[in-house]
């Protein structure tokens, strides 16, 4: 390296010496050099420039060809990873739609069966509690008719008919539970279909965030 800056100002030295020991032109600032000299001092000039500098020009010189090409490389880059990502997407959306749409359709029959049942349990605690009264009353009315038991049969009476209206307050306290149980129970269920639509849709949104990073990172 310092052979060579030395050779380089060597040739600059004969340079100028070339130059002042040049004719001048007359009523001008011009002067007449040797062209085969000068040609021979400006070869032996390039030839003692040091190689990575003239590759470092090389390098210079197709700049704007390398950048072109980075550009281009980095386009397709991006377009590349938008596409991944686009597919990526609509998949995680269609999954996310299916699993909605059965979550939807187990629910839909999940109330329904807990509808089908609550009105069942209703039902029939209406026509026990209905049977139970009208037997308590034909008991009652059967009591009052026996003139020779009147006050007897009227308190008796009242409190078969009163016992009667307990156990059907009862019944239908129990019923009532038993309903509220049920409408709880497939309330949970349908909590628990939608947790997992939504896990699933958090899932996909940390893969997703998670795949962008890695395409910026190996970009």
């Amino acid at each position: 390296m310092a052979d060579t800056r030395l050779k380089m100002f060597d040739l600059i030295d004969r340079l100028k010496q070339l130059a002042d020991s040049a004719g001048r032109v007359p009523l001008s600032g011009k002067i007449l050099l040797d062209g085969h000299s000068l040609k021979q001092l400006l070869q032996q000039l390039e030839d003692s420039v040091d190689p990575d500098v003239r590759d470092a020009r090389s390098v210079l010189d197709q700049q704007d060809v390398i950048l072109k090409k980075a550009s281009q490389e980095a386009e397709t880059t991006v377009r590349d990873a938008n596409a991944t990502a686009q597919s990526t997407l609509e998949d995680a959306t269609r999954r996310a739609q299916a699993a909605l749409a059965d979550a939807q359709a187990r629910a839909a029959d999940m109330a329904r069966d807990a509808a089908d049942k609550a009105n069942a349990m209703v039902a029939d605690a209406q026509t026990r509690s209905a049977a139970m009264l009208a037997d308590a009353q034909a008991r009652a009315e059967q009591l009052v008719s026996e003139n020779e038991i009147v006050l007897r049969a009227n308190r008796e009476a009242q409190s078969i008919f009163q016992a009667a209206r307990n156990d059907s307050d009862r019944y239908k306290a129990t019923v009532d539970g038993q309903v509220n149980e049920l409408l709880l129970n497939a309330d949970n269920s349908l909590s628990q279909q939608l947790d997992a639509v939504r896990q699933l849709r958090q899932n996909f949104q940390a893969r997703q965030a998670g795949d962008m990073s890695d395409d910026v990172q190996s970009f």
